[in-house]
């Protein structure tokens, strides 16, 4: 049912113009589409099959969303290309989890290797502390969610001035010509 049910989604998605990004309804949508790949994973599906499954959404909703249709390409591509950029990052990350729970002298795995891992490489949370769970292990949360908040801190103040620059000293160039007058409503 996830796994249908987020393919559905993300296929309407793409057919509205969304794109997978790590911001926005584009965040949304590859955190669908992951979690779409991760429960066929769990499903002992090891291949790219959630294009196969918007090829059936497409089909099925032919009739009532001819958007689908027109797109289709776009939105097969799309959803091939995230689902293997998500595939690497599992393998990869599967193989450092493995590393970092080995290096575990207690039944805790650190903050800061959670948050490596999904920093740096982009592996799930939740996917982190499942395999965890199932190891036996829990997870530092406290650390793992300063470490979370230092980030959204550092990346929001980084945004304050962000773009400033590039408009610096723009009126400089439009200074010889007459102001603009809106005529539009005449």
């Amino acid at each position: 049912r996830v796994i249908t049910d987020h393919i559905r989604s993300t296929t309407m998605m793409i057919g509205d113009g969304v794109l997978p990004s790590n911001e926005g309804r584009g965040y949304v949508l590859r955190r669908l589409l992951r979690r779409a790949a991760r429960h066929g994973r769990l499903l002992s599906i090891d291949h790219p099959f959630l294009s196969e499954v918007a090829e059936t959404v497409i089909k099925e909703n032919a009739i009532a969303y001819p958007n689908l249709v027109e797109k289709h390409d776009f939105i097969i591509k799309i959803i091939g290309i995230e689902e293997e950029n998500f595939s690497r990052t599992i393998d990869s990350g599967l193989k450092l989890l493995s590393e970092m729970i080995e290096k575990s002298n207690n039944k805790i795995l650190s903050g800061s290797d959670a948050f490596k891992l999904s920093d740096t490489f982009g592996f799930p949370i939740d996917l982190t502390k499942e395999i965890i769970a199932e190891k036996g292990l829990s997870l530092d949360e406290n650390i793992f969610n300063e470490l979370v908040q230092q980030q959204k801190e550092t990346a929001r103040n980084s945004r304050i001035d962000a773009g400033a620059d590039a408009w610096k000293n723009s009126s400089y160039a439009v200074k010889d010509f007459d102001p603009t007058e809106f005529v539009g409503y005449n």
